[in-house]
């Protein structure tokens, strides 16, 4: 899966003429392709004129590792009103959680993921969403716990 989402990253920068130094400059995102066949990617949409940009949906995939008891940074997403973050976590098993503030730093619900759907947030005002994930205690013997995270935007 990964593989197949940089081979569509690597395919559309070349296609959108987008530098490769744009898509080296952030190693643990990946841009995606939206149905519409445009990049979809926050450094695509950095790169491109936006009123040449008819997206369906924005995405973006990214990818954490977390020791026992560890929070990420707040992911900022701004939205709209009215526009979905839509959040899917591909976990392995790991105690993951993570959390969904408003544009007011209020939390909107602590969710856990080792669900086999995403969750889906509306934004009430223009700003953004946050999320935040902490693991918590890992019993094994691996000292990382390794996962990523689908964001879209639409």
């Amino acid at each position: 899966m990964k593989k197949k989402i940089v081979s569509a990253a690597l395919s559309t920068a070349l296609v959108l003429s987008v530098s490769a130094s744009v898509m080296a400059s952030s190693p643990m995102e990946s841009v995606t392709v939206g149905a519409s066949g445009h990049s979809a990617g926050v450094a695509a949409s950095r790169s491109l004129d936006a009123e040449h940009l008819n997206l369906e949906a924005r995405e973006v995939v990214k990818y954490y590792s977390l020791t026992s008891y560890e929070e990420s940074e707040k992911e900022a997403f701004v939205l709209n009103q009215g526009e979905e973050l839509t959040v899917f976590v591909y976990n392995s098993g790991f105690p993951i959680t993570y959390t969904v503030y408003d544009a007011d730093g209020q939390a909107l619900g602590t969710y856990n993921t080792h669900t086999p759907y995403g969750r889906i947030f509306t934004a009430q005002k223009n700003g953004p969403l946050y999320v935040q994930f902490k693991a918590g205690a890992n019993s094994s013997f691996v000292k990382k716990m390794n996962f990523s995270a689908k964001f879209s935007i639409s």
